[in-house]
């Protein structure tokens, strides 16, 4: 059965009750409407989703073998919707696909399944359309996933009209591997030395946010060529053209989605050595030795060009670059975020 062929899922009694519970359902055909998944992959998490979506509508629960289960987990099959953020928010545009979707007949027998994807990147006026889908469903035969990678961005009313699964994944979220992490270390230590050095002018902090962001594009993998051969592969088992339009539509808003991830959490790895700069340099002007520091090595260098640096605004700062990365994941404006902070950091130095 596909559930059992999971091999990213960690072993834990999380994990394994979440399955038994799913299982059941499916098995005694006792479905809820809707059901909101959280866990920190969201490739992972929509994995889940198409597997239980096979096999509530397979007829031998998801064996993983017919067209049902086969155009299901491709997120081809008829009678599924997944819709996903194009940008940074999931907007009305898509919820009112969702209820054209859910409010026409289903095109073959089972149930019809609508998957959201980043669910918690609704606005507001998206989030209370869905509210009132969820509240009144058009009929017994719908059936609504929402995914989330943080459980916190879900609108209460939202999630208590769903029964949730949290899940814990044994992919390594943790991507700095695919950086050398050493490299923009240094990148971002002779920038900031640049800035110092030229406190006249704005240029340098200006072009050090286009270093960075242009050091990340260059990093993250080009998945072009990747999409081509998995869409000439569907045309060659003899998927229709609406299919294969589908599912090369599914492939480039996944591309552009992890794109988008890999790009924020190398921005993270900035604010992260700009933070340890920061706190270096509050804790030379009150008086630490470089034994405390997070670079030891630059104590030297703090006490010559940031020992009137006002602490006030350096902490104002620090809270700025916290405010950067929560907002990271609505922001589309990275290099201005940089901008601004580098800007006042330039502002720190000895004049």
């Amino acid at each position: 059965m596909l559930f059992d062929e999971i091999n990213f899922l960690s072993e834990n009694t999380k994990n394994k009750s979440n399955l038994k519970v799913i299982k059941s359902s499916v098995t005694s055909g006792k479905l809820s409407h809707a059901y909101l998944f959280a866990g920190n992959d969201m490739d992972c998490l929509s994995d889940i989703a198409l597997l239980f979506a096979a096999s509530v509508n397979c007829e031998k629960k998801g064996c993983g073998k017919c067209r049902v289960c086969s155009n299901t987990v491709k997120g081809i099959y008829e009678n599924l919707l997944i819709v996903e953020p194009e940008g940074s928010i999931l907007t009305m545009d898509k919820v009112l696909q969702i209820q054209k979707f859910v409010s026409t007949s289903a095109y073959t027998e089972g149930k019809k399944i609508c998957i959201i994807r980043e669910a918690d990147l609704m606005n507001r006026e998206a989030a209370n359309r869905i509210l009132k889908v969820l509240e009144e469903p058009p009929d017994d035969s719908s059936i609504f996933m929402l995914l989330t990678e943080d459980l916190s961005g879900i609108i209460p009313t939202i999630s208590s009209r769903c029964i949730i699964f949290e899940w814990d994944f044994t992919v390594n979220e943790n991507l700095k591997l695919n950086f050398n992490y050493k490299n923009l270390e240094d990148m971002l230590d002779a920038g900031i030395k640049n800035i110092v050095k030229s406190r006249d002018s704005y240029s340098p902090a200006l072009d050090l946010s286009i270093q960075i962001c242009d050091f990340f594009k260059q990093q993250l993998p080009d998945k072009s060529a990747e999409i081509k051969n998995r869409i000439m592969e569907l045309k060659n088992i003899g998927a229709t053209t609406s299919e294969v339009k589908k599912f090369e539509e599914s492939l480039n808003l996944k591309s552009r989605r992890k794109f988008s991830k890999y790009y924020n959490i190398g921005i993270n790895m900035i604010f992260d050595i700009i933070t340890a700069w920061l706190e270096d340099i509050l804790s030379v002007n009150l008086g630490a030795g470089d034994a405390v520091l997070n670079y030891p090595q630059k104590y030297s260098y703090i006490s010559e060009n940031f020992a009137n640096a006002d602490n006030e605004k350096i902490l104002k700062l620090i809270d700025t670059v916290d405010k950067n990365r929560n907002y990271l994941k609505y922001s589309t404006s990275r290099e201005l975020a940089l901008d601004n902070i580098f800007l006042q950091m330039q502002a720190l130095t000895n004049r």
